[in-house]
């Protein structure tokens, strides 16, 4: 699970002052600091004199001015307004590090300190004052343990530091010199993981950590392998609140210490009340702990002009919102040096600011959602709708295919059918958006439709949009094609529950002894990257073993997610047990404009090591994938990696061409073997090539300004997302 490094020069004492440094202040405020701790008493003007050559004291509290940090010919400085009425601004000499207010100090150098780290480490030593103090930090003594890190201590001996403090106050830590090694985990389960009573461990986990401490690690290194190990659990249905918790607390100790730059005057008052400030905080909302803290300016992120993810998280106004959309993309998008600033205050929410971002010349792809119904979807496929999927067809709107079960299937809706109207409009070949909601309802509601199969003549009928549970895996059976058994599976979605279906449906296959696969992946816009990787392990068996899937690529802030991102097929499901496999020589692939993202993934991760032989239309050309991170109940999905293959090959921005380019068949079922893409595929099989009357003919790209294909409903289903 993980390996310890034995313990190696720990401090074996620490000073009085020290000791008191870590505790109260955590090793920011000298002597000079204490002095000035005081409440200034300095009547107006605003600007009193320095109580010191590098500290500016105003007579307010924090709240009633902004701080605002400007650049000019590349030198930093800070502008101080009083937003009470008759308030002047004030543009500090550039020698000013420390601003005084009456109930806070302001350490303005505390950016530049931690952006002297990289992202993980900074947070690491945030997390060691939760473990250890349950509290956040303040600035000064973030800074001072930055310090120390930048000279050279381990993050190993920082930790070990913090705990012997905490021994020093065992009614405020909960840590004593006599406790058992197990009441010592159980401590860090409860203060740290926030798992008591109902939540509290399993004897099995106690068991676990405590035996790390038999063996000579200390006890420092056993609280940041906890931190780390907790957060290995965010999509966890069970625990994933406990990191959501750590995360949290982390937000909210970065925009206490880091962005605001925040201590309070006394050292008490930098005990008590940052121990408060982290107690308020939920695994699900921080707002009650940004409302201790009493300070809202959103003009100052000292750690940079843009600001930090992590320190504008969860502030849920719309000016909030749109400083964590600007930060986010800053941090994590493929194309962030190419961004192009727009007026926020031009955008009435975040979401439009966001997508007003996206370097659109080469990003067709990024989008938003509202963060329940995607995670819903992509957990149990679980959506609201009528359960058909639609398509324009020239000047009609017909139906793709239809899931078992769902309101579409019960109205007897084939593929093939024409929806002729909706509530008594016609569809021709524009639709106007109260039709489109009717077509793709949000919530449970009922319209007529008239609907047309076939030469049939037309007839109504009426559909309650309800839940519908999607079954990714549409069909699976094997064809006999001239003596060959041929096994066919039609799969749209790469969601959770995909992952039984498709073990079943190759099992299936393995004991039926196929000698060709054909993978129907025509509507299938990709999902999770770890179901793809599955199935293509299936497919390709003992020529994949041990070899690379796909390697991915992220920006240059995030190179140690490049290095860590080398997935090998797997050779197991998620319940580690074994996959089947049907090792053969090639696989045929039907396709079309909406195989995407995972499914080309599919394609281009099979490809170094077998034949695959694509049936159909262009791919849509999305090599390119995202990371779900949510923010105020909305999901974001900014591209953030680009994916190759095992010989470094991923450029298909243009699509996968087909073998054979065969239009799409709405008037045959899927599974039928007169249905064109499949019939082609099974002549292939039997001949070593395309059909004669397929040859040459590209299916028709669908209409650029159709509705129904520039309107998606559901731009979430052509995703490839790493979990």
């Amino acid at each position: 699970m993980f390996s310890f490094k034995q313990r190696n020069n720990t401090l074996s004492a620490l000073s009085a002052l020290t000791l008191s440094l870590i505790l109260a202040a955590c090793g920011g405020q000298d002597s000079k600091t204490a002095a000035n701790s005081a409440t200034p008493t300095a009547a107006p003007p605003v600007q009193a004199a320095s109580v010191s050559a590098d500290t500016t004291v105003f007579s307010g509290k924090r709240q009633d001015y902004t701080i605002t940090k400007v650049t000019n010919a590349g030198i930093s400085g800070f502008i101080v307004s009083d937003t009470r009425a008759g308030g002047t601004s004030v543009t500090l000499a550039s020698n000013i590090k420390n601003i005084q207010f009456s109930d806070f100090h302001v350490n303005l150098s505390i950016g530049d300190k931690a952006n002297s780290l990289s992202a993980t480490s900074l947070n690491s030593l945030i997390d060691l004052y939760v473990a250890f103090f349950n509290r956040v930090p303040d600035a000064d003594g973030l800074a001072y343990w930055i310090d120390q890190i930048k000279a050279g201590m381990s993050d190993d001996q920082i930790a070990d530091s913090f705990y012997l403090v905490a021994l020093q106050s065992p009614t405020l830590t909960g840590y004593t010199s006599g406790m058992s090694n197990d009441d010592f985990i159980r401590i860090i389960y409860k203060n740290v993981l926030g798992r008591s009573g109902a939540t509290a461990p399993t004897t099995l986990e106690i068991d676990y950590w405590s035996s790390q401490l038999k063996t000579g690690t200390t006890k420092g290194h056993i609280v940041r392998a906890m931190l780390v190990a907790a957060r290995e659990y965010a999509n966890d249905p069970t625990w994933s609140w406990v990191p959501a918790l750590l995360n949290n607390k982390l937000n909210v100790a970065n925009y206490f210490a880091v962005q605001q730059g925040l201590n309070y005057n006394s050292l008490d008052d930098n005990i008590s009340k940052t121990m408060a400030i982290a107690a308020a905080v939920t695994s699900t909302s921080t707002t009650a702990a940004l409302d201790l803290i009493g300070v809202n300016d959103s003009n100052l992120n000292l750690s940079s002009s843009i600001g930090t993810p992590e320190s504008l998280a969860n502030i849920c106004t719309v000016d909030g919102k749109k400083k964590w959309v600007r930060s986010h993309l800053d941090d994590v998008y493929l194309w962030y040096r190419d961004i192009i600033d727009v007026p926020p205050a031009q955008y009435s929410t975040a979401e439009d600011y966001f997508t007003a971002l996206l370097v659109r010349s080469k990003d067709r792809f990024s989008f938003t959602s509202e963060q329940g119904s995607i995670d819903s979807y992509f957990q149990s496929g679980e959506d609201v709708s009528y359960g058909y999927s639609l398509v324009r067809e020239g000047s009609k709107i017909r139906v793709r295919y239809v899931q078992p079960g769902s309101p579409a299937d019960v109205a007897q809706i084939k593929r093939g059918t024409t929806l002729v109207s909706v509530d008594n409009g016609s569809l021709g070949s524009y639709i106007n958006d109260t039709q489109y909601n009717a077509l793709y309802p949000t919530k449970s509601e009922s319209h007529s439709f008239q609907v047309q199969d076939g030469s049939s003549a037309s007839r109504n009928v009426t559909m309650t949009a309800v839940t519908v549970t999607t079954s990714p895996v549409l069909q699976n059976q094997v064809l006999n094609v001239n003596g060959k058994k041929v096994g066919y599976m039609v799969f749209t979605d790469h969601i959770r529950t995909a992952e039984s279906p498709l073990i079943s449906s190759i099992r299936k296959f393995q004991q039926s002894g196929i000698d060709d696969l054909v993978l129907d992946l025509r509507y299938n816009g990709g999902g999770y990257l770890y179901i793809a990787n599955e199935l293509s392990a299936m497919i390709g068996g003992s020529k994949v073993t041990n070899r690379i899937f796909e390697q991915l690529q992220f920006n240059d802030k995030h190179a140690d997610m490049t290095a860590d991102n080398v997935s090998y097929f797997y050779d197991t499901d998620t319940s580690n047990r074994f996959l089947p496999t049907l090792n053969l020589p090639r696989v045929f692939v039907i396709t079309g404009s909406n195989t995407c993202s995972a499914s080309e993934s599919i394609i281009n991760g099979l490809t170094p090591f077998m034949k695959v032989i694509l049936i159909g239309d262009t791919t849509c050309g999305k090599p390119y994938g995202f990371i779900q991170t949510n923010n105020c109940t909305t999901a974001y999905f900014a591209i953030q990696f680009a994916g190759v293959n095992a010989l470094a090959k991923g450029d298909y921005t243009n699509g996968f061409t087909p073998a054979c380019y065969v239009p799409d068949d709405l008037n045959h079922e899927l599974g039928n073997v007169s249905e064109s893409r499949l019939s082609a595929a099974l002549t292939y099989v039997s001949t070593g090539a395309c059909p004669t009357i397929a040859a040459g003919v590209a299916a028709a790209p669908p209409l650029q300004f159709s509705p129904i294909v520039d309107k998606d409903p559901h731009p979430w289903r052509n995703i490839k997302l790493l979990k």
